[in-house]
């Protein structure tokens, strides 16, 4: 009777490790298991799973949307000639080489968010990139870039409209 209780138990403890395995139960098998019998291995229960900690530093993003700046500036055209700029007249400002479709601003409209790299939407003209900067004495002004001196003269001087988007994230430098 004895023998038979024992085989029970065995069978039931055989079984139970059979479900636990295929259920994705893993039964972590110790070198110090190694040397035991199938049935006491079964018997020791898996160390429970931990679930992974959150972050405690949960930041939301920001839902503040980008905002369009307009303003109405006065516009004029340059060349990359030694007379209009300074001694390295094909490099700009911040180390750029001179380009179609770049503009310089002056250092308050750089102040007011304008800064290198960013797009300015131009009324009647397009799209240009801020990629130079004027002389400190001039105030609220672009000056467009022209390969052609004909062209920039034809230009003149204008008052046109000039937009942008300002990025919410950004930090302004006064």
């Amino acid at each position: 009777m004895h023998s038979l209780n024992a085989s029970i138990v065995f069978i039931a403890i055989t079984v139970f490790a059979f479900l636990a395995d295929h259920r994705g139960v893993e039964t972590p098998v110790t070198p110090e298991q190694q040397d035991l019998a199938p049935a006491q291995v079964a018997l020791e229960k898996p160390a429970p799973v931990q679930p992974e900690a959150e972050p405690v530093d949960k930041k939301k993003p920001s839902k503040k949307k980008k905002t369009k700046v307009t303003r109405v500036v006065r516009a004029t055209a340059y060349n990359a000639e030694p007379g209009q700029t300074d001694s390295t007249p094909d490099i700009c400002a911040w180390g750029d080489k001179i380009r179609p479709g770049i503009i310089a601003i002056s250092r308050d409209l750089e102040k007011s968010g304008l800064t290198r790299g960013k797009e300015v939407h131009i009324e009647g003209i397009g799209n240009v990139v801020v990629m130079d900067r004027m002389h400190r004495r001039k105030r609220n002004q672009i000056d467009l870039y022209m390969e052609n001196r004909k062209d920039a003269v034809e230009f003149g001087v204008k008052e046109l409209t000039i937009s942008w988007t300002e990025d919410p994230h950004t930090e302004q430098e006064s």
